[in-house]
């Protein structure tokens, strides 16, 4: 086989010799100038339809380049290589140079663009900025008051969620959080992102809620609902000392379904369903844990002085228990004083 341009013999692409059939043909190119769109209140940048967090502008330069390079389908990229010299603050010179395989044949190419980074307002923040929501989820404690410090904690426990699903979801977002009397309203983004979250909330926490919906419009044939979520915590939190049956347990830890307490009488940790807990009576938290020096300790007794009356006492010592310092933590209740642990 001959070249039709040049007669050179050999192997042809296209009735054309190598030399030749490069010189007619190109595999690659991009547009002279490129406009980069970075939001002008979180900084993520548009990748193609894509809104990408970077720490350096540049890396997000020389995506965009290389989104928005053309290749021949006969052409099997296999390396590109990219280099970036900033001409100003919202210039790029971006160079590239691209190899490829059509057929057996190798082909190297080199292309030139400008990149100007242009400052806009992505839709996530666009809707934050217009308090944009489709449901609340509205925080209330049961049948007691929301101290500052839980309420924070709580705050916290939601912000994290929300943070965790906007990790693979720009929908996800608080528009506002509105300090309601006994409690807090989150106002978010979506529907599935409210219901997420109150699971979330009764998972950890024990609580239990109940949702409403309501009809806002109708959008391209299809109603608008725009959903609340009542979340009741229980009346009790971790840590504070409850009544049943004229005994008295320490709450160690909440769940969706129910929450370990320990019997304080016989130290025996036992799991009790949320719904026998709903009505509980709350005789006790953190705040009425007193410190008690210990005098003198054997396997099955402490001996330690009261730290209302100050007399010296008696109590059992749990199996097991290792004390770290010199007191423990004990609860004083009519008349008695019971253990709770270091």
């Amino acid at each position: 086989m001959f070249c039709v341009k040049c007669g050179r013999e050999g192997r042809t692409y296209s009735a054309l010799c190598p030399e030749c059939f490069l010189q007619s043909n190109r595999f690659t190119s991009i547009p002279e100038f490129l406009d980069l769109n970075v939001c002008a209140h979180c900084d993520d940048y548009l990748i193609g339809k894509r809104w990408k967090h970077y720490d350096d502008e540049v890396e997000s330069v020389k995506d965009y380049a290389t989104e928005n390079l053309q290749a021949r389908q006969d052409g099997r990229l296999y390396d590109l290589e990219i280099g970036v010299q900033q001409m100003d603050a919202k210039h790029y010179q971006v160079h590239l140079v691209a190899r490829l395989m059509h057929d057996d044949l190798e082909v190297e190419e080199t292309l030139d663009t400008t990149v100007r980074v242009r400052r806009n307002v992505c839709p996530k923040c666009n809707k934050i900025q217009g308090n944009y929501f489709e449901s609340i989820v509205q925080v209330r404690p049961s049948d007691r008051r929301f101290s500052e410090e839980e309420k924070e904690q709580v705050l916290n426990r939601a912000l994290e969620y929300v943070r965790g699903v906007a990790k693979e979801s720009r929908e996800a977002f608080i528009a506002k959080v509105v300090q309601e009397h006994g409690g807090f309203d989150l106002y978010v983004s979506t529907i599935a992102l409210g219901k997420g979250l109150s699971r979330d909330l009764v998972s950890t926490y024990g609580a239990e809620y109940k949702e409403s919906s309501s009809l806002q419009g109708q959008k391209d044939g299809h109603d608008i609902y725009r959903v609340t979520y009542l979340v009741r915590l229980p009346p009790y939190r971790v840590r504070d000392i409850l009544l049943i049956n004229k005994r008295l347990y320490l709450v160690h830890s909440t769940g969706p379904q129910s929450a370990k307490v320990r019997d304080l009488r016989s130290n025996e940790m036992i799991v009790v369903p949320n719904s026998d807990l709903r009505e509980v009576n709350v005789v006790g938290t953190s705040k009425d844990v007193l410190d008690a020096v210990v005098l003198m300790e054997t396997e099955r007794e402490f001996q330690i002085m009261h730290p209302l009356t100050f007399r010296t006492v008696e109590i059992k010592h749990p199996r097991n228990f290792e004390r770290k310092g010199d007191t423990i933590k004990v609860f004083p209740y009519e008349g008695d004083l019971y253990f709770i642990g270091n």
